[in-house]
């Protein structure tokens, strides 16, 4: 019996397929359980839902790729001792992200294939594991989601491991969903991923820069849900991420935002401290301001989160005026 098994706040905490992943990660990683406890005590029936769908998906892909679930562990292990603590020390020491450019993260990121292998296979995992992401994605599901009409179009920017779309797609709102990336090698990732849940023709997967003019004036005020997570600490001009979306956006159409702050990785460049720097980015963009969430990493308040500069995933769900 594992440590884990033995507490009653965890046991409720989480479904098999979640179990089973939680497990190889304490396997791999024992310095790693009382993060663990802090982050399955007292979840809500929806998160626990949440990660479930998550640990499900990375069961597939432990099937479907030939590979061991004990390998993703590994990968969240190194994820985390050789990609986040790195950024977290530079973080606390500069105050600052280490990068400030694409060119960089380019150059010391996206070109090294093995590191963004396991950077990606860890960032899986700490989907079903972190609470703020967790919390983030349950948002998504059970309250952005479900309050859009049905019919409508939907578009995700930057889709990643197809988290979102998937649930986009379960939740059966839309008439039609696309997803785009600057990135031939994440689409090819995306619909790898959407293949193995047999999702794989229920959206549009298109390689763009949605920067592009053509596309922009292609695609201007068709889609009613645009979903934009952790894409825009990615980017060196947010501001212009934000008015390309609402170029995007239907009248009345919503996008939902998901951004961290206080957040070091190798590849982040717009560090957002507060959640009032994203909302002024909304304001002037010309988009209202419906709803902003803040969900502190497990075992912190926000009072104490803000204070000591810890990471923070904000949502901001903001509307095209009609």
């Amino acid at each position: 019996m594992t440590e884990l098994e033995t507490l009653p706040e965890v046991e409720a905490g989480m479904g098999p397929a979640t179990r089973r992943v939680v497990e190889a990660v304490e396997a791999a990683y024992p310095a790693h359980a009382k993060y663990l406890r802090r982050s399955f005590a007292a979840r809500s029936p929806g998160m626990v839902a949440t990660a479930e769908r998550v640990a499900d998906l990375i069961l597939r892909l432990v099937a479907g790729t030939g590979r061991s679930l004990e390998s993703y562990a590994q990968d969240y292990r190194y994820f985390v001792e050789e990609i986040v603590f790195p950024e977290e020390l530079f973080f606390r020491r500069e105050g600052r992200y280490r990068l400030s450019s694409f060119a960089e993260a380019e150059r010391d990121v996206y070109a090294n294939r093995a590191m963004m292998a396991r950077y990606m296979d860890g960032l899986l995992v700490s989907d079903c594991i972190w609470l703020n992401h967790v919390n983030a994605m349950t948002h998504f599901a059970d309250t952005h989601l479900a309050g859009l009409p049905a019919g409508g179009a939907h578009l995700e920017i930057g889709p990643g491991h197809g988290l979102l779309l998937r649930l986009a797609i379960e939740s059966g709102r839309f008439g039609s969903i696309d997803a785009w990336d600057i990135s031939e090698t994440s689409i090819a990732h995306t619909r790898e991923v959407l293949g193995l849940l047999g999702h794989a023709d229920r959206v549009r997967l298109t390689r763009c820069n949605f920067y592009d003019a053509e596309m922009r004036a292609a695609h201007a005020g068709r889609f009613t849900s645009i979903a934009f997570s952790e894409v825009l600490e990615h980017l060196e001009e947010p501001g212009l991420a934000i008015e390309v979306i609402r170029g995007l956006l239907a009248p009345g159409g919503l996008v939902w935002i998901n951004v961290p702050a206080n957040a070091p990785a190798p590849d982040h460049l717009y560090l957002v401290r507060a959640q009032e720097e994203v909302e002024a980015l909304v304001a002037a963009a010309g988009l209202e301001l419906v709803e902003t969430r803040a969900f502190p990493a497990a075992g912190e308040s926000l009072e104490r989160a803000l204070r000591l500069e810890l990471p923070v995933t904000y949502i901001l769900v903001a509307r095209c005026p009609r």
